[in-house]
């Protein structure tokens, strides 16, 4: 086998490698929404989650079967040791008070575990009806103090319509950084995909037709690439 054939063999399996991780990647990322933005690079510390501080974020879930939560934390870039525990609250039309909602989900967790910066994933029994209803994350720490108490990532400004952020019963102008995951079919996810790609789109932008055939044609490439690679490699094994 001669060097040739090393490389171009190295190249067409990183190619494919690259291909799969990236769809695989898209395909999971079409059956989460939310808010990602995080400006909060240097959180106060008046943001620490500690003694009876709660706080909290609501959404309305879009799908149903509603199975993961995933947040953004901030470690302050130390070490902290007490534990956190999520809740995930259910909020019926008539709750003056969203702390006092209906409990579908709850998990504790060290602080230590944390990365700085970086997004946690919490996996979630599978809500089935979950379309439509208002839900509230609550986070609290009783047992963490000031300087030993980690907060989460967000942004100053309210830009997540269908919820905000909450400091106890109080909504303030803000937003976590967070994500709501659901189990979809990939028939579904691709549904998904194609509205959020046409919608309020001009022109041919506005038409799945030009997606599918933009997608047929580079997948047709893609193929007649690998064809040429691969023939390349047997001529040079020949």
């Amino acid at each position: 086998m001669t060097v040739r054939t090393l490389f171009l063999g190295l190249c067409l399996s990183l190619i494919l490698i690259g291909l799969a991780v990236t769809g695989y990647s898209t395909i999971n990322q079409l059956a989460c929404e939310g808010q990602p933005i995080n400006n909060n690079e240097s959180p106060t510390v008046e943001q620490q989650i500690y003694g009876e501080r709660l706080i909290g974020q609501s959404f309305v879930a879009p799908h149903n079967y509603l199975n993961q939560i995933s947040l953004m934390f901030q470690t302050y870039q130390r070490r902290n040791t007490h534990d956190v525990t999520l809740r995930l609250l259910e909020i019926p039309a008539d709750t003056a008070n969203p702390f006092e909602g209906i409990e579908r989900f709850s998990t504790t967790f060290n602080a230590s575990t944390l990365r700085d910066k970086s997004w946690r994933d919490f996996v979630i029994p599978e809500i089935a009806d979950s379309s439509g209803k208002t839900y509230l994350i609550v986070l609290a720490s009783p047992e963490s103090v000031s300087g030993d108490a980690i907060t989460v990532g967000g942004i100053e400004r309210n830009v997540y319509l269908p919820g905000t952020a909450y400091l106890g019963p109080v909504p303030v102008p803000a937003d976590f950084a967070f994500r709501t995951c659901y189990q979809m079919s990939l028939t579904e996810k691709i549904h998904i995909l194609t509205q959020q790609m046409t919608h309020n789109r001009p022109g041919v932008w506005g038409n799945s037709t030009f997606y599918g055939l933009t997608i047929f044609l580079y997948v047709t490439v893609i193929v007649l690439f690998f064809g040429f690679m691969i023939r390349l490699v047997v001529e040079d094994k020949g």
